[in-house]
């Protein structure tokens, strides 16, 4: 798991203090630029648009001054009205009446802005008089259609026929209507058609950088520009950056829209380009600076490093010490630290295991003088009085014991202990006279367990001389067996137990790490055999007497299972 260091502590401040500022400037510095150049493109657009209005409207002026023309012109309105009923050229007056008509026509076609613009006179018979020499076959093929959207009862206005397209994906015409009048005769005279091509309206409203441009007529109907956009709707709720015109002489409505994403989009990139730069900048400073951080600070990690292992053990730890900066002079201070340290560790240890000797051998030495001359005297009072050589097996287990006295600074297995104890029970028959049966069972496994010497010799004889005196069916059991990472020896006993006050004072004293040196004699045996359980065991190990159920005492010995007892016989001193 990441470690914050005290110097990387620095490090993320420093480098947080960098670039906490700048993002944060570029940030703002983003929100303002764009929000600048969407209010200049928006400014841009209502301009755009009110040029092509004004274009658009010229346009249109151009076809109301012919139809104005034609209409208020009265010697023109005679042609008219002479040749309303012509189908076809028959006579001289039919034709001069066709060129004068042909005449106006050149007039008001001969202005530059109506290039773009055709014109059409159709009479009542449906005959049809151009402006130019040009192919009238889509007006021809497109008339009855026309007519159907004429209103002949508003004569001299102009109606807005729509977009009329000889083949459907192909540009189309549109056209405007007025019907000319004759007040005194009350009926129309002819039928002026105008017609803008829509190549003019795409040419107009070409596609601009950002964004799309379409015209719509009065009835939402589109005349050119981008089939993308929808036509005016004041319902509908403001979207990307949209802006609509209306022509006032046409009822036309010019509508631009950009997408503000679209437009955004090159500043966008910038600014995400600007801060790639810096986030590659801030990683590349970041680990160049952990390189040099790490660098300045391995000093540190190698007093941390030596400190730990001597923390751990390993005393001989010490720093290599290079140069005259205030490290190397904290390494000197420090080894020199180190070695009153280890010298004073290893003055402590020698004091403790000489306490430690001194100890066992005192613990063990209230033990062996009483036992020893108290079973010798037995014996020999024995073989005096009944001259029975068959005790000698008695001296043979005394002289058993005597050699584990003479070798009690080597540990033993469970299985000689308990051997041990088999010869102490047949020489404290003889002592005491008392026919005491002895029944081992020891876990598998335990056999080879390995135990300070003589460590249940005093339960035993606490047995037979407080409990088992006066017992003609004497049983004393041993058990060994595992549980829960502990060695449990379990000594038991039918005899006459002990009194409940007294047994919770024993078991209280066994459980006191030391004891003074009043303690009183019927009870050194126990004592002894609690401290001699911490000193080879540790803490952990102890020893408590139970009461039977029936009758009798159990003393319980809970050992930690550990191997380390195994691989470090010499621990056990006795």
């Amino acid at each position: 798991m990441f470690k914050l260091n005290y110097y990387r502590r620095i490090q993320l401040s420093f480098l947080l203090f960098i670039i906490v500022p700048i993002i944060t400037v570029s940030v703002i510095s983003f929100a303002l630029i764009k929000e600048t150049m969407v209010e200049k493109l928006q400014l841009t657009n209502d301009n755009f648009l009110k040029v092509m209005t004004d274009e658009i409207g010229k346009t249109i002026d151009d076809a109301s001054f012919a139809s104005h023309f034609m209409v208020n012109d009265t010697s023109f309105k005679k042609y008219l009205k002479n040749f309303a009923d012509t189908d076809r050229l028959r006579s001289y007056d039919d034709y001069t009446n066709f060129t004068e008509i042909k005449g106006v026509f050149s007039l008001i076609t001969s202005k530059p802005l109506n290039n773009n613009t055709r014109m059409y006179l159709v009479n009542r018979k449906r005959f049809i008089i151009p402006s130019s020499e040009d192919d009238m076959t889509s007006v021809n093929k497109h008339l009855d259609e026309l007519y159907g959207k004429i209103d002949f009862n508003q004569p001299e206005t102009l109606q807005w026929l729509g977009m009329v397209r000889d083949n459907p994906g192909k540009a189309g015409t549109y056209y405007i209507a007025r019907v000319i009048h004759d007040k005194h005769e009350k009926q129309y005279l002819s039928v002026l058609l105008i017609g803008i091509s829509q190549s003019y309206f795409e040419k107009l409203l070409k596609p601009v950088e950002f964004g799309k441009v379409a015209l719509f007529d009065a009835k939402q109907n589109r005349i050119a520009g981008s089939a993308e956009l929808s036509a005016p709707d004041p319902a509908a709720p403001p979207s990307n950056l949209r802006s609509e015109v209306t022509l006032d002489k046409a009822d036309w409505t010019l509508v631009y829209e950009a997408s503000k994403e679209a437009f955004t989009g090159k500043i966008s990139r910038t600014f995400y380009a600007g801060i790639g730069g810096v986030v590659l900048f801030f990683v590349i400073f970041s680990i160049s600076s952990m390189f040099i951080a790490k660098r300045l600070h391995r000093p540190i990690q190698k007093l941390q490093r030596v400190v730990r292992q001597f923390g751990m053990g390993n005393l001989d730890a010490r720093l290599e010490v290079k140069g005259r900066d205030d490290i190397a002079e904290l390494s000197r201070t420090l080894n020199t630290m180190l070695d009153q340290l280890q010298g004073l560790i290893h003055d402590i240890e020698q004091e403790q295991e000489q306490k430690r000797v001194m100890e066992l051998e005192a613990l063990f030495m209230q033990i062996r003088p009483h036992f020893l001359i108290n079973t010798l005297n037995s014996v020999k009072c024995s073989l005096i009085l009944q001259q029975d050589h068959l005790h000698s097996g008695i001296i043979d287990s005394l002289m058993s014991l005597l050699r584990a006295y003479m070798k009690f600074n080597e540990p033993a297995t469970l299985q000689e202990e308990c051997e041990l104890m088999r010869h102490y029970v047949d020489i404290m028959k003889i002592r005491n006279d008392i026919p005491v049966q002895l029944t081992i069972e020891l876990e598998p496994g335990l056999a080879s367990w390995t135990m300070p010497k003589l460590m249940l010799q005093p339960l035993i004889e606490n047995a037979i001389v407080h409990g088992l005196m006066d017992h003609p069916d004497a049983c004393i059991r041993i058990r060994a067996q595992r549980k829960q990472g502990f060695v449990t020896i379990e000594i038991e006993d039918n005899g006459d137990g002990i009194e409940e006050e007294r047994l919770l004072m024993v078991n209280d004293r066994l459980q006191i790490p030391d004891s003074g040196p009043d303690t009183p004699y019927d009870r050194v045996g126990l004592i002894n055999v609690a401290q001699r359980l911490r000193l080879s065991f540790g803490s952990e190990a102890g020893i408590a007497l139970v009461p039977n159920k029936r009758r009798g005492i159990t003393a319980v010995l809970r050992i930690p299972d550990r191997d380390t007892r195994n691989t470090h016989p010499g621990r056990y001193v006795i």
